[in-house]
């Protein structure tokens, strides 16, 4: 997977939007893989270890997680499943990277406030310094 805004050059002309942007995507980041509900005896989960995830291709569904920063930098592992194939686990994923790429987090204990100021420090490096300030 490649960053869309590499190869455009970034949203701005600043080098240091172009900087921030490819630090924070990295297409190499999280896992996508296949699971299960079906519980052993004990009545536990058998998650990714369930024997007919080789055999049957139809069974179990496909799932992502991936770390994420958040503000008081802890690591904060974000997992989403329920996908039918491996594709479309992989774009939802991707999509999240994306996401944070543009300064979305997925810390659900993020404020307005701490999402609007992290968006304007961002935007700060491509904006005239007089739109900034208004």
């Amino acid at each position: 997977m490649v960053c869309p805004w590499a190869e455009t050059g970034g949203v701005g002309t600043s080098d240091h939007s172009q900087e921030a942007i490819t630090m924070r995507f990295s297409a190499d980041r999280g896992r996508v893989y296949r699971r299960c509900g079906c519980r052993d005896t004990h009545r536990h989960q058998l998650g990714t270890h369930c024997p007919r995830l080789t055999t049957d291709s139809e069974h179990g569904s496909w799932t992502f997680a991936v770390d994420l920063p958040s503000p008081d930098h802890h690591r904060t592992t974000i997992r989403r499943g329920g996908f039918p194939t491996q594709d479309a686990a992989r774009s939802a994923l991707r999509h999240m990277l994306e996401g944070e790429a543009g300064g979305f987090t997925a810390d659900p204990n993020q404020t307005v406030t701490d999402y609007l100021t992290t968006w304007l420090e961002a935007k700060a490096y491509v904006l005239k310094p007089t739109t900034v300030a208004r």
